[in-house]
């Protein structure tokens, strides 16, 4: 499989996001029911009114999902990468977007995460680290200054960010290069050929 310049969030992202909203709702929903429902059955007196009451509780749970699934597809289509020849360009964000530049030369090491619902999906992710990133989390691990998420052929981009760390030109970059010096030249004797034309014809 070759890796593009440019690509974005495989679209089976959204449909994990969706799960991910689900099992949050599940647990989110049992937990408030069960006092909601203790809460109904120990009042005797204005049942109806105490229902209505019990029910409404569960409004900003229903806020929440309609958010989120508002949310989903507008963060999914903010996803852009781009592998570029000196540096990776990471770019997400629906409200507040950040950009990310990770110079190939600063990286060190290039993880990949895959839990049991991604990978039912086929979907992977690559947590990228450098050298002079101070960013740690609460266990005094390491974060990723860079995550390429949400993406199926995971593998192969992280052997083409890997080629790039080592100096090495990827095959698939490569190719692209070609193609575009060969478009170049093309226009350039074209252009040559037009100026001899118009010679010739004065």
């Amino acid at each position: 499989m070759t890796v593009e310049r440019e690509f974005g969030a495989d679209p089976d992202l959204k449909a994990l996001y969706q799960v991910y909203l689900v099992i949050v709702l599940s647990g989110g929903f049992l937990w408030w029911m069960i006092p909601v429902v203790a809460f109904v059955m120990l009042s005797f007196e204005m049942q109806i009114r105490v229902v209505a009451a019990a029910l409404s509780s569960f409004v900003p749970l229903i806020i929440v999902a309609g958010f989120t699934l508002y949310w989903i597809p507008k963060f999914h289509s903010s996803i852009h990468y781009v592998l570029e020849d000196d540096k990776i360009t990471v770019t997400r964000g629906v409200w507040w977007k950040t950009k990310s530049f990770v110079p190939y030369n600063r990286i060190t090491n290039v993880n990949i995460y895959q839990g049991p619902i991604s990978r039912h999906f086929g979907l992977g992710k690559l947590a990228i680290q450098t050298a002079g990133f101070s960013g740690a989390t609460s266990s005094g691990g390491k974060v990723a200054e860079a995550v390429i998420l949400g993406i199926r052929n995971f593998e192969e981009v992280k052997d083409v960010v890997m080629k790039f760390v080592k100096g090495m030109k990827p095959e698939a970059v490569e190719a692209e290069a070609e193609v575009k010096l060969s478009k170049d030249t093309n226009q350039q004797i074209l252009s040559e050929l037009r100026k001899i034309r118009k010679a010739v014809e004065k």
